[in-house]
């Protein structure tokens, strides 16, 4: 019984049995009260005959001598006998004989039916159980039991509806059965499912056609297996793309090491910076990995602080100067005079905009320009709330329709827009979108070949609290 569609059809059959026993038990009571009730109007009308007949007799014969012989005809059941006393109460008919010349008073008979004859009683009639005895005080029509025939009927009536009980609970426990199996299916299934994903089959799916909270569940489960082995596609490419942006920098270290110990390079500044920007290179790609790893998670900590965006998108521009300068490129920021102050880390942010501006200034030809515009929005196309828009637009080569979709992608690289060579480590516009998200904001791109590109940051002005 530690199967779920015993334990159900268990439970079905029991509240079946009880209803059904319950209801058989009070069909039976009401079946033998009624039936009980029925013979006692139709013993009354009987009686009320006998009473009608008593009274023909004795209009004829003007007395009751002989009164025996039409009581024994009037007798109807073998339960019951006819007793008729006179106008005194002496009993002058018995069809037991063994209560005549006595007083109806005396052996405590009442509730008789009057016998009258033009208008006066001439004496009573009363109607009792055949084993009514002496002394035992009883109403006449209520102490006569049913007969033979009357009980027998009964009894069968009663049977019967027992038999249908059972027959009821049988069907019942099939029909249990059979639903809890229909019912179990869509379960059992899911059951399978869960095997199949511990397995490591993340491609199977249940198939429930059911549209009821089992077909919601089963959905939820497609889902979250779905959600799985995409993590898993995600995970897997993330730890080859981890491998193969260790394995670079790591060659370059050990191929440059063992050249110097076997003396094919000579151990100088230069073969000795190399190993010191591989080494760089590596440090900068396990920080982004681990502040991805903790925004994509949300654990990311921010340190919050009443900011103005606009002093710090002008302090952080301020930094490329020198590097504009040397590419003959111009930088530019424009926006309102005034604009709220927003609950933000500023670490954070600067680091967003450090990391769009790095990109538009590596992708910007010279006599290019670069610059940073910023706005109030009550809303915008792609994003709902409130907020200060922050745009970097550069005049660079542009990012081709086909891979927009994946310019926040990890490691994702395209040739016209992110090199290894330009020392990035493929990571810097996932952790800027991450970061932005975790504001509780939207980072997004709008780009043309060969007509630059502008990232937009939206940055609610009420910004909620990090957990």
């Amino acid at each position: 019984m530690n199967r779920l569609s015993w334990k159900l059809t268990g439970a079905i059959l029991m509240v079946v049995v009880i209803c059904i026993g319950f209801m058989v038990y009070m069909v039976n009571l009401i079946t033998t009260s009624e039936f009980s009730q029925y013979i006692n109007q139709s013993n009354m009308a009987r009686v009320q005959q006998i009473a009608e007949n008593l009274s023909d007799f004795y209009k004829q014969e003007q007395k009751w001598a002989g009164v025996d012989n039409i009581i024994d005809e009037l007798l109807w059941s073998g339960n019951s006998r006819i007793v008729v006393a006179d106008n005194s109460g002496l009993i002058v008919g018995d069809t037991d004989d063994n209560w005549l010349g006595q007083y109806a008073d005396d052996i405590a008979l009442s509730n008789g039916t009057s016998i009258t004859v033009s208008g006066k009683e001439v004496g009573e009639v009363f109607v009792v159980a055949s084993m009514y005895r002496h002394g035992h005080s009883a109403n006449a029509m209520t102490v006569i039991p049913l007969d033979t025939t009357q009980q027998d009927f009964l009894n069968q009536v009663n049977r019967s509806i027992w038999l249908a009980a059972v027959i009821g609970v049988a069907v019942a426990f099939l029909l249990g059965f059979l639903l809890t199996q229909y019912l179990i299916k869509p379960i059992k299934a899911l059951g399978r499912g869960a095997s199949h994903i511990a397995g490591g089959n993340l491609k199977y799916r249940v198939k429930v056609g059911s549209r009821d909270e089992i077909g919601e569940l089963a959905q939820t489960f497609n889902s979250m297996a779905s959600k799985l082995e995409m993590n898993e596609q995600m995970r897997q490419q993330l730890m080859a793309d981890i491998a193969h942006e260790l394995r670079t920098p790591l060659t370059v270290i050990g191929g440059t090491v063992d050249g110097m110990m076997d003396g094919i390079f000579p151990t100088n500044s230069e073969r000795l910076g190399t190993i010191k920007e591989q080494t760089v290179l590596l440090t900068r790609l396990i920080g982004d990995l681990r502040d991805i790893s903790l925004a994509e998670t949300g654990q990311l900590k921010l340190e919050k602080t009443s900011t103005d965006v606009f002093e710090l998108a002008k302090r952080t521009l301020s930094k490329f100067e020198a590097a504009s300068k040397e590419k003959n490129i111009n930088l530019l920021i424009k926006g309102p005079s005034e604009l709220p102050q927003l609950s933000i880390d500023p670490f954070r942010i600067e680091q967003v905009i450090n990391n769009l501006l790095t990109n538009a200034l590596r992708h910007t030809p010279a006599g290019g320009s670069i610059s940073i515009s910023m706005d109030m929005r009550n809303r915008s196309q792609q994003f709902d709330k409130k907020h200060i828009l922050i745009s970097v637009a550069d005049t660079g080569e542009g990012i081709s329709p086909e891979h927009l979709a994946h310019i926040f992608d990890r490691f994702y690289r395209v040739k016209s827009a992110r090199s290894r060579s330009d020392g990035g480590t493929g990571l810097g516009l996932a952790i800027a979108s991450q970061m932005v998200q975790a504001h509780g904001g939207r980072l997004w791109v709008e780009s043309a070949q060969g007509k630059g590109s502008t990232f937009y940051i939206a940055l609610p002005v009420n910004s909620p609290e990090i957990r």
